[in-house]
């Protein structure tokens, strides 16, 4: 049976991106999204891809024209590997250009956000969506997505627009076709290609039950508020047993990393490493909160998380199916 809404997608050919518009067209909907190149990933009747970017101001018009609502996906996700000035024009000039052109139009702008734009927690202190933002840049990309996050909150006070904020642990789950980030980890923990893991940890969320909160926020969602979106903590140690149960890679503290540094910084500059080691990373691991309080999105946006190792076992078997790497 087919919705009668068109729903309008920046980033629809990340990892994100492509389960949400999948999910999106099983549902029913019709669905414009943005694409910078002419490779559509997907193909569908009711699926019409825009060719453009955040920077192209007619291709974002035409992204929403007669569009019920417009979820912000894209981002340049960096834990210290990437150019800030290429990080800010994506994850701030960006959002500015969306949302300057939805401004005074009868459309919602759902933005995606991230868990890590507000301040690390403290110890095991509880996280919700009333923590401060993060204020200073030394983790660049969390500190652009707390200012997006502010501009679309700015432009709900001031200019009426229909938006509200979700946020997002770290992603994983299938369909993972790039892979992503966490998505490459997990497919080189289950080859057993990482040579060592530090401690700490990350919340994950199911990239398909995320999808189906954000589709849920379409009608669900209220204007001006935030919804953190997590799942289960995981430690890298747990996350390397549940991708490859038969062996545990050599595990090295995330202080010791951070004091080796330099070091690293000096071999990655001859010998580039296949997976970020910096201050960033480290960080992130090391501060993830493990007391996360999503009652908010489960109860207003019906948000739910299947088992981690559910999320993984679904990933490695289409890793293997989809022959990926």
């Amino acid at each position: 049976m087919r919705n009668k809404k068109t729903i309008s997608i920046t980033g629809g050919t990340g990892h994100l991106g492509i389960n949400l518009v999948n999910a999106l067209l099983e549902q029913g909907y019709k669905v414009n999204a943005l694409i910078r190149h002419s490779n559509s990933p997907i193909i569908h009747p009711h699926l019409t891809w825009i060719k453009g970017d955040l920077n192209d101001l007619k291709a974002l018009s035409q992204l929403i024209d007669q569009s019920d609502a417009i979820i912000h996906c894209a981002s340049a996700i960096s834990v210290g590997e990437m150019d800030h000035d290429l990080i800010e024009e994506i994850n701030i000039k960006g959002t500015q250009n969306l949302a300057k052109v939805c401004l005074h139009k009868p459309i919602r702008f759902i933005y995606i956000s991230s868990s890590t734009a507000t301040k690390d927690p403290l110890k095991n202190e509880e996280f919700d969506e009333n923590r401060p933002y993060r204020a200073d840049k030394s983790f660049f990309y969390a500190w652009t997505k707390a200012q997006s996050e502010i501009q679309i909150l700015e432009h709900v006070e001031k200019n009426e627009l229909d938006a509200f904020v979700i946020r997002p642990t770290a992603i994983i789950g299938p369909e993972d076709p790039a892979p992503s980030r966490f998505g490459q980890t997990i497919l080189d923990l289950y080859r057993k290609k990482l040579p060592f893991i530090t401690d700490g940890g990350y919340n994950m969320v199911d990239v398909r039950d995320l999808s189906q909160t954000i589709i849920n926020s379409i009608s669900k969602g209220k204007k001006g508020e935030i919804y953190l979106t997590g799942g289960q903590y995981v430690s890298l140690k747990e996350l390397a047993l549940l991708a490859c149960p038969t062996k545990t890679p050599t595990i090295l503290s995330i202080n010791l990393l951070i004091n080796l540094l330099p070091l690293i910084n000096l071999y990655d500059r001859f010998f580039k490493l296949k997976w970020p080691i910096n201050r960033e990373s480290l960080n992130a691991l090391k501060y993830a909160p493990k007391r996360m309080n999503c009652s908010k999105s489960i109860k207003e946006l019906g948000h739910t998380n299947r088992a981690t190792v559910n999320s993984i076992t679904d990933l490695v078997e289409w890793f293997h199916k989809n022959n990926i790497k």
